[in-house]
């Protein structure tokens, strides 16, 4: 067969000469081939320029999955907010026991932010910006929740100081009876002396025991004097900080020794009528900071020495 397909004519409007091309079928194919492949092009780049690169269908699928993950991200997220709403107020029911004042509401509120909030930057995600946003409400909302997580712990802290110093306080208040006996004589500022039969204060109280019964100490402290003292017979000295101290005298004898570390309950001498006394008792004062105090003040009802 010929290759030869025919001629074309060109006849001008003007008087000008006629013109003609001569071509073949392979031309006229491979003219129209690349026509339609340059058209084609043109199309997508079109369609690519419009839509956008967004609407590939490997990241649309890609973008779906990303929402669904961030929905499941977000219910745990409101999870743990609930759980920590739940926490605060047991914190405060706490710092109520710990005589700690309340964590104030704006406090609470530990600053300003959350979804939303106009000094987030928005997160750009393949030109999706309704899971952009999404993103960023997701990433404030943990950042709140760490902040108020941490003002809980700093909270929880200063429970734990204030139970500590607490429970450090009373163990070293002197509130049970240091001997298993009865109460003979009373903390006066004047009252006759059974010996010399003058009028002195009496700094203490005296408790009638049975001779060789334990004397305890009445607070956890450390032996501050152990031995022998004018007027006091054998005598016990304990600190037990917070500025308190409590004494003991005429003890038959003294079973611990200066700088021994002692607990409420802990046996530190025997009853006895040593120095100046007339039968077996333990004479005991309580002093704070110094001073004085009737140790009737500071022993609970019914807290008897074993």
């Amino acid at each position: 067969m010929s290759d030869r397909f025919g001629t074309f004519m060109f006849i001008p409007h003007e008087n000008s000469n006629v013109r003609s091309f001569r071509t073949t079928r392979r031309t006229v194919v491979g003219a129209l081939c690349c026509a339609c492949g340059v058209l084609a092009i043109a199309a997508g780049a079109g369609a690519w320029l419009v839509s956008g690169p967004g609407t590939s269908p490997a990241l649309a699928h890609e973008n779906a999955r990303l929402r669904s993950e961030l929905a499941s991200l977000q219910g745990k997220t409101d999870e743990l907010g609930q759980r920590l709403e739940t926490l605060l107020g047991r914190e405060e029911e706490l710092r109520l026991v710990a005589d700690l004042p309340a964590v104030p509401v704006e406090v609470q509120a530990v600053g300003v932010g959350g979804p939303g909030h106009p000094s987030l930057d928005p997160i750009d995600v393949g030109g999706d910006r309704e899971l952009g946003n999404r993103i960023s409400g997701i990433s404030s909302s943990l950042d709140m929740l760490l902040r108020r997580s941490e003002l809980v712990a700093s909270s929880m802290e200063d429970v734990r100081k204030s139970i500590a110093a607490k429970r450090a306080r009373f163990g070293a208040t002197p509130s049970i009876w240091p001997a298993s006996g009865f109460l003979s004589s009373t903390y006066s500022l004047h009252r006759r002396h059974p010996i010399f039969h003058d009028v002195r204060p009496h700094y203490g109280i005296d408790i009638s025991a049975r001779r060789g019964s334990p004397i305890v100490a009445t607070a956890a402290g450390t032996v501050s004097k152990s031995g022998w003292e004018n007027g006091h017979g054998n005598f016990v000295e304990i600190d037990h900080g917070h500025g308190i101290r409590t004494t003991y005298s005429h003890a038959a004898r003294v079973v611990v020794r200066a700088g021994q570390e002692v607990e409420r309950g802990d046996t530190i001498a025997l009853v006895g009528s040593t120095g100046f006394s007339i039968a077996p008792h333990v004479h005991y004062e309580v002093h704070e900071n110094g001073r004085p105090i009737d140790p009737l003040r500071y022993i609970f009802p019914d807290a008897i020495a074993d």
